[in-house]
Formats: structure tokens, C-alpha cells, sequence
């Protein structure tokens, strides 16, 4: 009993170590974000780490973290910039829309709502860059690419990939506690989503950061 109890691999200690990493990742996730430029490259890093440690419960999450933010760092510099300014530029017809419907304009509810719809397109895109980045070798228009063709052909998927990112942000916005798990959780369910998907196409040879 005892022996079991010591044991690293038995099941209580190996929950206690993949929530030491969810733990650890996601407040990774927070510093390394924080300077926005690096958003994508701290998304691609955590993706990759939760893909490929801690959800199947390898060791050595911390340092495939770090090596993914080293070899992404560049390019996903670039495309975090790209979809900083995307984003911003999308969001503002959405204020014009609330006020609209603030001031009770006629059509104004059903406006706001059409467009609300059509966001999660490109925010469902922007959702997929990183973790595609993390996967597989593809330029900077290559990833951009296939990561529209992807939010659309998996559309299901983008819509619960945004929406769970949607709410992960507003509860982090109301409360600081779940920012020390949201983060890792997030990336995990996205691996549930996403990782059966990537599986079709790695066996090409054009997958990144291979075991």
C-alpha cells in the first residue's frame, strides 16, 4: 500500500503532476502574453505543450514550452501582430452596432446580431494560426491560409473553440483565480478538437516539433 502510495506513476501523483503543469502553463501563458507581440508565439507554445505532455501525462511540459516559444517566435511574432490589428478593425463596427441598439434604432438588434455571427468566422481563423503554427512548417500566408480553410470546413469546431475563448476571457476579465487554470484548460479542450484533425496530415512529414 505504501509503496503504491510513493509510487510517481500511480494515479494520485500523476494528478497532482498534470495540475502542477496546468498550474504552471497557464500562468506562462499570462507573463509571456503580456507583451502582446508574443500572444501567439505563449498560444502556440501552450497548445503544443498541452497536446503533447500534458494531456497524454508526459514529463517535460515546462521545456517543450519553452522550445516551442524559442522556434515560433519569429513567425508568430509577425502573425500576432497581423491578427492584433484584424481583430481590433473587426471589433469596431461592433461598437457602432451596440450604441445602435442602445439608442433603440429600428433593425438595430438584429444588425448587431447578424454581425456577431459573422465574427466568429475570422475570430474562429484566428483561433486556428497558433495551434496549426505549433504543428506544422507552413509560411507566413501558408498558415493564413489554411487556417480560413480550416475555420470554415470544421465550423462546429470554430464556433466551440470561440466560444470557449470568449468565456475563458470574460470569467478572467470578473474574477483573477481562473486565470491561474483557464489558460491550460482552454488549450486542452482545443486539443480534444483539434488533435484528431492534425493527426490526418502529420503522417505527410510537414508536421513540426515531431517526438
Amino acid at each position: 500500500m505504501f509503496s503504491s502510495l510513493f509510487n510517481p506513476e500511480a494515479p494520485f501523483w500523476r494528478l497532482m503532476s498534470s495540475l502542477a503543469d496546468i498550474l504552471a502553463l497557464s500562468l506562462l501563458w499570462v507573463f509571456t502574453s503580456l507583451p502582446l507581440v508574443t500572444l501567439g508565439t505563449a498560444t502556440a507554445a501552450l497548445y503544443d505543450a498541452a497536446a503533447r505532455c500534458v494531456r497524454p501525462g508526459k514529463a517535460g511540459a515546462l521545456s517543450r514550452y519553452f522550445s516551442t516559444f524559442r522556434r515560433e517566435l519569429k513567425q508568430s511574432a509577425v502573425l500576432s501582430l497581423i491578427v492584433l490589428a484584424a481583430g481590433f478593425l473587426l471589433l469596431i463596427p461592433l461598437r457602432f452596432f451596440w450604441l445602435a441598439v442602445l439608442g433603440d434604432l429600428p433593425g438595430a438588434k438584429i444588425a448587431l446580431a447578424a454581425y456577431a455571427m459573422f465574427l466568429v468566422l475570422p475570430f474562429g481563423a484566428f483561433c486556428w494560426v497558433f495551434p496549426i503554427l505549433s504543428r506544422f512548417s507552413f509560411s507566413l500566408l501558408g498558415v493564413v491560409k489554411v487556417s480560413v480553410q480550416c475555420s470554415i470546413a470544421y465550423l462546429p469546431i470554430t464556433f466551440l473553440m470561440v466560444l470557449s475563448a470568449l468565456a475563458a476571457g470574460l470569467v478572467s476579465a470578473l474574477y483573477w483565480a481562473p486565470v491561474l487554470i483557464l489558460p491550460c484548460l482552454v488549450a486542452l479542450l482545443w486539443t480534444c478538437l483539434l488533435e484528431r484533425i492534425f493527426a490526418k496530415y502529420t503522417s505527410s512529414g510537414s508536421a513540426t516539433g515531431e517526438e
